[in-house]
């Protein structure tokens, strides 16, 4: 009888687990602040996933900015104003704390990678890469399960750049929407 209990608890507690992973994507929106721009812009962000349970996962996303206008520094010996922007690609692991079966908190660790562009190196159109920053991405947020698909999240996250970085670190405030298949 004690090993029926067991084997029977111990396949209750692995379909526990399985309803907790699977693939999943996502999509925020939010507000930008980069080191350098002293202003601030729209940001959007995709992001896909597998979570291996309900405590580890890891993702992969891209964040675009929405290009700036910037004045040229008094002291350049140049005029007027040039368009900037930034976006980023990362990959991360990513932890969670389950406080209820409907929220839990979770942070994001990895590597990212910063893409500027602005207006001032421009050939036929295409905005020309300023320069590409590699750095630690890092985030910190919440999802609220709203129903066994989808999910609302909240999210602070952003990139610091390991050298060479063109505009500074990144840090995003965003809130979106998970699906989990």
């Amino acid at each position: 009888m004690f090993k029926r209990i067991i084997l029977i608890s111990s396949l209750l507690s692995l379909g526990a687990a399985n309803a907790d992973q699977g693939a999943y994507i996502g999509a925020n929106i939010g507000y930008t602040n980069i080191a350098n721009w002293w202003t601030g812009a729209m940001a959007l962000t995709l992001n896909g996933g597998y979570a291996f349970d309900k405590y580890f996962a890891t993702e992969a996303g891209f964040t675009w900015i929405y290009p700036i206008a910037i004045q040229y520094p008094s002291n350049s010996g140049l005029s007027g104003s040039y368009s900037a922007g930034q976006s980023f690609l990362d990959v991360a692991a990513k932890g969670s704390i389950p406080l209820s079966d409907i929220f839990n908190l979770y942070a994001k660790l990895g590597l990212g990678a910063g893409f500027a562009y602005n207006s001032a190196y421009s050939y036929n159109g295409w905005n020309a890469p300023a320069g590409v920053s590699p750095g630690i991405y890092m985030a910190m947020g919440g999802e609220f399960k709203l129903s066994r698909h989808f999910d609302l999240t909240v999210e602070d996250y952003g990139l610091i750049p390991f050298a060479g970085n063109n505009y500074g670190n990144i840090n995003v405030l965003g809130a979106g929407v998970k699906y989990n298949f």
